[in-house]
């Protein structure tokens, strides 16, 4: 019983923390626009992960800085739950947020319980990331990780792992990895949240079942990064979509900016996730050359840091393969190519039916090319979709492994974090086709 009321408990404190440094009073005081409470607890989530980030190279005491975390996040939520009280009677009559709010402890207490439950770390996660959690976890710093197993990994993940299980309140492994189940449900409400109606609650609830039921796999709560990458691509979406919308708006800029950062030390793919998102930011965003040139010239910056700091921290900066190898001229066998084409399709068919979120993006974009061609899908998601899957078979193109063992074992995590990116955009284009219903 001990033991349950902790693990409930370590939802109020992830809530606490990520009370800071933004909240609604300061970004309605001085933003053109307004942000609910999943938007600011989620820009609070990207900003405090940046500092958390450059935590993990740094000799620092986590456990004074966790404790500073909770004495700030206390007032602030303090400050923030009484200034919501003067315009609002809390759960007299509930309202949208309030009823979003009870649904998203809902589900958060769900997820960790089941966490609680099946202890077991899996395969990628006992052989990769838990070794530099427990690096962090006993007070160790990036530069350490060289003595790890694939220590050229980004570390990211791992940190957070490691931080919340330090300064966990039963000092249990499994505390850490709560952080992932309680990122992945808040980036789906994030993106659901400002979306329908105040009378379509019934609609929000469906929709979110929708999602979480065509997106969840408890099997990568066992350590697996996935879902951490797929909060991340899901944010940059729908904060690039709100970011054209606006005009000098440097806030939603400067965390477009730091979630890139953020992908780039998440995992291996990250890299090519930034070039992607790199691509697409110069092409389709609606601000001027010297805006785009300034976001294509830091997101280039921070790749050379993270090049700089492996190479010097931990010895290398690389891959699990080179990029470019004799071996890829095997395909110039137009047989030898086909062959290869036909199994990587193979099994990205088969993964989409393991994460059926690909299926009804994949209907949702041939209807809207084809029933309602002015509410169509933006350009960029159009142009994100075709490029993911020219990287997806570029990854299986490129790697010497055989593909019979690896495509059943790695591809259907990554159509899963890639298609966070296209969550906001589907539930856009659902909520205009409901309202052109009407």
């Amino acid at each position: 019983m001990t033991e349950i009321f902790f693990i409930y408990l370590q939802l109020l404190v992830f809530i606490v923390i990520f009370q800071f440094p933004l909240n609604q009073v300061f970004l309605k005081r001085y933003s053109v626009l307004n942000f609910n409470y999943f938007e600011v607890l989620t820009l609070n989530i990207v900003i405090q992960g940046f500092f958390y980030l450059i935590l993990s190279f740094l000799e620092t005491d986590l456990q004074k800085y966790f404790i500073f975390q909770i004495f700030l996040g206390t007032i602030f939520l303090i400050f923030n739950f009484s200034s919501y009280l003067k315009n609002n009677f809390i759960f007299k009559n509930l309202n949208d947020n309030e009823l979003l709010f009870l649904l998203f402890l809902i589900f958060n207490l769900i997820l960790f319980t089941h966490v609680a439950l099946n202890l077991r770390i899996e395969w990628d996660g006992l052989a990769h990331w838990i070794h530099k959690a427990q690096i962090y976890y006993q007070g160790g710093t990036f530069s350490d990780i060289k003595n790890v197993n694939f220590s050229y990994y980004p570390q990211f993940g791992s940190f957070l792992w490691g931080f919340f299980w330090k300064n966990s309140f039963l000092d249990m492994e499994y505390f850490g990895r709560l952080f992932f189940p309680f990122v992945y449900i808040t980036g789906i409400f994030f993106s659901i949240s400002n979306l329908f109606s105040k009378e379509n609650i019934l609609l929000k609830f469906l929709l979110l079942l929708l999602i979480f039921s065509l997106t969840l796999d408890y099997y990568l709560f066992g350590g697996y990064q996935e879902y951490l990458l797929f909060f991340e691509l899901l944010i940059f979406s729908k904060l690039f979509y709100i970011y054209q919308k606006k005009n000098n708006f440097n806030l939603i800029f400067i965390v477009l900016f730091l979630d890139t950062v953020l992908i780039l030390w998440t995992k291996q793919e990250g890299f090519f996730y930034n070039i992607i998102l790199v691509i697409i930011f110069f092409i389709f965003c609606n601000k001027n050359y010297k805006t785009k040139f300034l976001f294509v010239a830091l997101v280039v910056l921070s790749i050379l840091i993270q090049i700089y700091l492996k190479n010097n921290l931990i010895g290398s900066f690389e891959f699990n393969e080179k990029i470019f190898h004799k071996d890829l001229l095997r395909y110039l066998n137009i047989s030898e190519f086909f062959t290869t084409f036909i199994l990587i399709s193979k099994h990205i068919a088969i993964s989409m039916f393991k994460y059926p979120i690909w299926l009804l993006i994949i209907l949702i974009l041939i209807f809207s090319s084809i029933h309602n061609k002015n509410n169509q899908l933006f350009n960029f998601v159009i142009f994100y979709f075709f490029i993911f899957f020219v990287f997806v078979y570029a990854i299986y193109f490129q790697t010497r492994m055989n593909l019979d063992f690896l495509l059943p074992i790695t591809v259907d995590r990554i159509l899963l974090q890639g298609s966070g990116f296209m969550i906001y955009p589907i539930l856009v284009y659902l909520e205009k086709f409901v309202k052109d219903l009407r």
